[in-house]
């Protein structure tokens, strides 16, 4: 007897596919001419479509049916009929909401009956913005694509669908628009998650992992976001975008370092504020980053720098601080670091409240009681708030300061200076799928500097970014 492990349909299958149901499995039988099955999963297939599209035909007008294609042409008003021979296939598309229709031993039809239910379209909470549109991405990969299409009208928006996960099936689809983006990248990227052979896909961030052809690396190499318009933005540059079912995190690839000074309304203002604002997200990180370990390295090894009336102040506010510059910064890191991590997962109603006392009462009492300095509690806040400038970065930022400020406390600043270096060294040595991480910066590319630090008008961009590939670099003629 045959399983559901083979590749050809018949009647077994159906048998089978039977024994294996659970108590949601909705099984209706229809006796006419021959003996017709109507197969659906309650909750993922919507009961009303598939009574009023699919039951109700059959029992009205396809009793005297004898083969599926009648079905299909005469009877059934389901927009999507589709028949399948593939037991593998078969199974697939009735775990994702399909109802299966059989009527002889070799032949069934899948129609697309899946529920619409899900989150209401909303402003994404990663992602608020005063100006430009306030739609955010779902869980609903249906819904996804129509977002896209709202924005991408026309028959160049190339869509290719992959399903992963042993267990999940998960639906995956590659999005791009095949006029800009390099076929090559788009296949590479389809084939690397084509090869994915994992038990289970629950979001994108599962799918993301393997896209990074470089492994474990300390940035990521994937770009992320929630809001259509901006979806729309990079692959109108070249880029493809990769939407996964059941998550409203929207992949594209490649990725550069610039997108992080972004932001996801810098396309709806005037060019000049804009600059400045990404000139002060620079500026903020940089300081997050490396202000803890500048002050641990000044104090310990390299005070002569600090002027005098700054030395005396910080020597006064320390003179009877029992810990060390590194422990007591140290200290201050990780007590904000709790503290934002509480707050991320504190009811929402108690959050903000609860965070806002907790960093004012600890840092307040902490310095009364001689534990901590006041200005290392001040570089440590400003540090923390400096994170949310480049937020999909916050943890990453978070890492690479802790470490500065351990090497500037054991080596001063010629260790810091060196670590430095090296992270910079290391960054321009990422590249993802061809295009450099720095670039415009590292390699310098004049034409994509208009779109980087400093915003130029639209209208003279004339060129899409030279560092993705692509078959079209022409955005103005």
């Amino acid at each position: 007897m045959k399983t559901l492990s083979q590749t050809i349909f018949d009647m077994n299958a159906l048998n089978q596919l039977v024994k294996e149901s659970t108590p949601d499995m909705r099984i209706r039988h229809l006796s006419g001419v021959k003996q017709i099955t109507v197969l659906s999963l309650d909750g993922m297939s919507d009961d009303t479509y598939v009574s009023t599209q699919v039951v109700q035909p059959i029992v009205e007008m396809g009793l005297n049916c004898k083969t599926t294609h009648q079905l299909s042409q005469k009877v059934i008003f389901a927009i999507k009929c589709d028949s399948v021979t593939l037991v593998d296939k078969m199974r697939e598309l009735f775990y994702n909401g399909y109802t299966l229709v059989f009527i002889s031993p070799d032949e069934c039809l899948a129609l697309d009956t899946r529920t619409t239910l899900g989150r209401n379209i909303v402003q994404p909470p990663t992602s608020n913005v005063t100006k430009g549109p306030r739609e955010g991405f779902v869980e609903s990969i249906k819904v996804n694509i129509t977002l896209l299409r709202k924005r991408i009208k026309g028959p160049e928006l190339h869509i290719e669908y992959v399903t992963v996960g042993k267990h999940t099936n998960t639906m995956v689809a590659i999005c791009y628009i095949s006029s800009i983006a390099s076929q090559e990248i788009a296949d590479k990227i389809v084939q690397r998650i084509k090869a994915i052979t994992v038990d289970g896909v629950l979001d994108s961030s599962y799918i993301s992992s393997y896209l990074d052809h470089r492994g474990i690396t300390l940035f990521r190499m994937v770009g992320t976001t929630e809001k259509p318009d901006v979806v729309a933005g990079k692959m109108l540059e070249g880029r493809i975008a990769v939407i996964v079912d059941g998550s409203p995190i929207v992949l594209t690839i490649p990725y550069l370092f610039v997108e992080d000074i972004q932001g996801p309304e810098d396309y709806y203002g005037s060019p000049e504020i804009i600059t400045v604002n990404r000139i002060l997200r620079s500026l903020s990180a940089v300081i997050c980053v490396i202000l803890p370990s500048l002050y641990v390295s000044l104090q310990l090894f390299n005070y002569q720098i600090i002027p005098l009336k700054f030395l005396i102040t910080i020597f006064d506010a320390t003179q009877n601080i029992p810990f060390n510059p590194l422990v007591e910064m140290v200290v201050v890191l990780v007590i904000f670091d709790i503290l934002r991590e509480a707050n991320a997962r504190m009811p929402s109603i108690a959050g903000l409240s609860l965070s806002l006392i907790g960093a004012v009462v600890l840092g307040d009492a902490a310095v009364r009681a001689g534990l901590l300095g006041a200005p290392a509690v001040m570089i440590g806040a400003l540090s923390g708030i400096g994170l949310y400038t480049m937020p999909n970065n916050t943890l990453l930022l978070t890492l690479v300061r802790l470490v500065l400020t351990f090497i500037g406390g054991i080596m001063g600043l010629f260790g810091l200076s060196l670590a430095v270096v090296a992270i910079l060294a290391y960054m321009v040595s990422l590249s993802s799928f061809g295009a450099p991480y720095l670039a415009p910066f590292a390699p310098d590319i004049s034409s994509d500097r208009k779109d980087a630090l400093i915003k130029v008008p639209l209208s003279k961009m004339y060129k899409r970014p030279q560092s993705i590939k692509q078959k079209n670099d022409t955005r103005i003629k």
